[in-house]
């Protein structure tokens, strides 16, 4: 069989420079959903606050640990159109939101009413519309501190939310496991559930148990996933088992904010290795979802961006906040406009054996090009696979054997997340299209050895009949990795595109051309 060969991007092939918009990775944004007046909801970008005309002051301002100025209200979130604000960031390849949903009214233990409950089915309705996920996270307790749930009322609420979890599975991300504390972060919360370990056991089955088998969830702080689980990581023997610990991943919402990472790491060796809480990130991060933000307003420092894209790397992120530390939401520079000020170091990136293809960094006449931090932990957050070469016949016959063998490499920190079916196709006129499946599992197609960080290729084959039925004539050979779920299986947006200068035809990478006869 012929061997088509194949190279990764470059900066000045047609929109090089741009972020691909892949589904369940890269840079996120935040958003509060709520239509009913009076609940906590909006947007946060000064962006979309400037459109308002209104006189608000759109930068958010901090006091004494109070977060002000960068969220609306229920009436104006109906107005606020955050399908805009998805457009507006779009080049930088942002498909997921980090939903929060407040039941700070429902604290006192309260059923949720119906009106509620059919405010976030229509909310995660329109996300379905628009073609984005959701990396969903329900919370009560803001600062200052006035009410907060207690276990049983946590308890109730999650019952009720179960089957609009299960209903919008599609396009839920991961649900963090938030409930507990100020923000959800398990912290700071009026009674005190972040050092009730029996409730913790208790709430990670229940929303374990809520989400389907395959589904994941986040937890803020490591320490509190080893109070229940214990010490051991989960391995490759565990990793997408279905076991508890193998379903519970991370979140670092004070991300290299001070040597403790904002109490993510709060025992010495802080947030370094020989710390357990750090280091079973390091050795898990691989198999499960991780996700984190800088501080607000560069407290506790300015991030250094060669520093953070090695931790990213280390602790394996698919996704990060970009709307703390960023003059796009705050309205005054801070870390991530230093990331983008501050060229990358090519040969930096390779002395720490960082994944990076041959041409990012070179234009087509192997003139080197000027890339920031910012594009490059961009693009390389969670997945970026790249396909190296692919052998498949020029002609094959209508009821015979097919044979293709593709090899790819990962180039991102991280993997896929969710399960993700992986086809051949051949597409030819009049819309016929033909799907052959191998027989691979995406989420295994992991970036690099652990330690050594030494690239991993991966090699898929596939051997089976071509049906006896298809039409002869001239067709597209592609590799088309849709959603696992049949609601938007058939929606370019969500299948993943590789960061190749292909042809990207109705969400298939086309690999070249064959002949059916």
């Amino acid at each position: 069989m012929p061997t088509r060969s194949y190279r990764g991007i470059r900066p000045d092939d047609l929109h090089g420079r741009r972020a691909l918009l892949n589904p369940e990775r890269g840079f996120r944004t935040e958003m509060y959903a709520s239509r009913i007046p009076g609940e906590i909801a909006g947007m946060c970008s000064v962006h979309f606050k400037e459109l308002k005309l209104d006189g608000r002051d759109t930068k958010p301002r901090y006091y004494n640990r109070l977060i002000r100025g960068n969220r609306l209200d229920g009436v104006e979130f109906r107005h606020c159109q955050w399908q805009d604000e998805l457009d507006f960031v779009r080049y930088d390849g942002v498909s997921v939101m980090q939903s929060y949903v407040y039941l700070m009214r429902f604290a006192n233990g309260g059923a949720l009413t119906d009106e509620k409950l059919r405010d976030i089915d229509e909310f995660l309705n329109e996300v379905r519309r628009y073609g984005a996920k959701t990396l969903l996270r329900f919370a009560y307790e803001l600062r200052p501190r006035t009410i907060g749930p207690d276990r049983a009322a946590i308890l109730r609420h999650l019952a009720q939310l179960t089957p609009l979890l299960r209903k919008h599975s599609d396009v839920i991300y991961v649900l963090q496991c938030g409930f507990i504390g100020v923000f959800g972060e398990w912290h700071s919360s009026m009674h005190h559930l972040e050092d009730d370990v029996g409730f913790h056991r208790e709430l990670f089955s229940a929303v374990l148990e809520a989400l389907p088998a395959d589904r994941m969830t986040m937890v803020r702080y490591p320490r509190l996933k080893r109070r229940v689980f214990g010490d051991v990581p989960v391995n490759a023997q565990t990793a997408f088992s279905g076991e508890a610990a193998a379903r519970i991943g991370h979140f670092n919402d004070g991300f290299l904010a001070g040597e403790t990472c904002g109490g993510t790491f709060p025992a010495a060796p802080f947030s370094n290795p020989g710390n357990p809480d750090f280091d079973i990130i390091v050795a898990e991060g691989r198999y499960l979802p991780v996700d984190g933000e800088l501080f607000w307003n560069n407290i506790q420092g300015e991030v250094e961006p060669l520093k953070a894209a090695l931790r990213f790397r280390l602790h394996h992120f698919n996704t990060f906040g970009f709307v703390h530390g960023n003059i796009l939401f705050q309205g005054e520079p801070y870390s991530m406009d230093l990331w983008r000020a501050i060229p990358a170091d090519p040969g930096a990136l390779q002395d720490n054996a960082m994944p990076v293809a041959d041409g990012y960094f070179f234009d087509a006449n192997g003139e080197p090009v000027l890339r920031s931090y910012y594009e490059y932990i961009r693009d390389h957050l969670g997945y970026r696979l790249e396909l190296q070469s692919a052998d498949f016949p020029d002609t094959v016959h209508a009821g015979a054997a097919i044979q293709c063998r593709v090899k790819l490499v990962n180039r991102g920190f991280s993997t896929l997340t969710n399960p993700r079916p992986v086809f051949l196709t051949l597409a030819g006129a009049a819309g016929r299209k033909v799907a052959i499946p191998f027989d691979t599992d995406p989420r295994r197609w992991y970036p690099f050895e652990p330690q050594s960080f030494k690239s991993i290729e991966h090699q898929l084959t596939l051997d089976a009949a071509l049906p006896a039925g298809v039409t002869p004539g001239r067709y597209t050979v592609g590799l088309w990795l849709p959603d696992a779920a049949e609601s938007i299986r058939n929606r370019p947006e969500y299948a993943v595109r590789f960061a190749n200068d292909l042809e990207w035809r109705d969400g298939v990478n086309v690999m070249g051309v064959m002949s059916v006869v």
